[in-house]
Formats: C-alpha cells, sequence, structure tokens
C-alpha cells in the first residue's frame, strides 16, 4: 500500500543575505496568508550565504515598520538541509538562487534515498514575470521601490503556489459543535381527582 503524503506547511523566501528583500517577502506573505485564513501554513525566510543571528537591514526594517510590521524579533538564517527537505515551496528572488538551490535540493534528496523529486524551488520571475533586484548599499526610495515590487507579486505568488484545493487544507476546520441534548422535563398539569361518591 503506497504511503499517503502528508502536506507540506512551510513556505521559504530565499534571498542573498537573508537581511534585505527575503525579509520583506516574508511579512508580506505571511500577512496575505492570514487575509486568507491560512493558518496552518508557516512562512520564513532565509539566504544563501547569510550569517546566522544577523538583525533585518536597516532601511528594510524602516519600510516595513511604516507598512505596520512589527520586524523587531527578526534574526536571519541560512538556508539548510531541514529546509530544503521540509518545504513546500521555496522562492528565490533570482533565476541564480533558484538553480542554485534546485541543485542543493536534490543533492539532498537523493542522499536521502528519494527516488521521484517534485520540483519545488521557484523563482519570483517564474511566478510573479519579474526577479527582485537587490537593494543593498542603495538609498531608502530604492528599497521602498522593492518593497513594491514584492508586494505587487503576492497574488500571483498566491495563486500558483496555493491552489483553491492546497488552501483549504491549510484553513482551520470549524469545530463541529456536539448537540447536547437537554431533558426538558414539561411539568404535568396536575388535574385535582374527583372524590368517588358512594
Amino acid at each position: 500500500m503506497a504511503k499517503r503524503k502528508t502536506l507540506k506547511k512551510l513556505i521559504v523566501f530565499v534571498c542573498t543575505g537573508n537581511t534585505c528583500r527575503s525579509p520583506m517577502a516574508e511579512y508580506i506573505f505571511r500577512k496575505k496568508a492570514e487575509e486568507l485564513g491560512l493558518v496552518k501554513l508557516k512562512v520564513c525566510s532565509a539566504g544563501t550565504n547569510a550569517k546566522k543571528g544577523d538583525k533585518i537591514n536597516e532601511k528594510s526594517a524602516e519600510i516595513l515598520m511604516d507598512k505596520g510590521f512589527d520586524v523587531v524579533s527578526f534574526k536571519a538564517k541560512p538556508i539548510d538541509e531541514k529546509i530544503l527537505k521540509q518545504s513546500l515551496a521555496i522562492v528565490c528572488m533570482t533565476d541564480v538562487q533558484r538553480d542554485m538551490l534546485m541543485e542543493m535540493r536534490w543533492q539532498v534528496l537523493r542522499a536521502e534515498g528519494e527516488e521521484e523529486i517534485e520540483n519545488n524551488v521557484y523563482s519570483f520571475s517564474e511566478l510573479a514575470g519579474y526577479q527582485v533586484m537587490d537593494p543593498y548599499g542603495r538609498d531608502k526610495e530604492c528599497y521602498r521601490y522593492v518593497y513594491e515590487l514584492i508586494a505587487g507579486g503576492m497574488s500571483a505568488l498566491i495563486e500558483k503556489l496555493l491552489p483553491q484545493k492546497i488552501q483549504e487544507k491549510l484553513k482551520e476546520k470549524p469545530k463541529t459543535a456536539t448537540k447536547t441534548t437537554k431533558t426538558t422535563t414539561k411539568s404535568k398539569k396536575t388535574t385535582p381527582k374527583k372524590e368517588k361518591t358512594q
């Protein structure tokens, strides 16, 4: 009997240092998922060359905070085998990053003994029609532009990565209310007994 595949619930956004573009994508996508009620979906970000524990880039943080996001607890992390194995989808900011991670993931899964490997690594351009430039070292307006690029592609990402069938599985199932049968004792009208006439 074939093993039933468990639904993977992690979407990962990847850039180089995990301090500029991918954190923006993480926060924007998570908010979109919450608005759709996809409570079981997990969203994170990582970098191909990230230093674990690095803070989010100051300009990215400012743009996100201007939009109402709380980024205080954000810490960068490098892409690792666990992410490569457990993701529903990995979205890279550029085609070069996608090609690199596809190869990395293929090697990891082959080493695990996987024979049939479905691709789940994409570039932003595959899903939204354009790559996302690296704003590192540029002014705040460039970061704002990158934010708008990422936000503008989110609907396409949701549509392609999370078709309706998957969305239904990621929503909280409504609890079936168990009917409690109340035993209502109806008060019987007691009619006075007629005295027997002897």
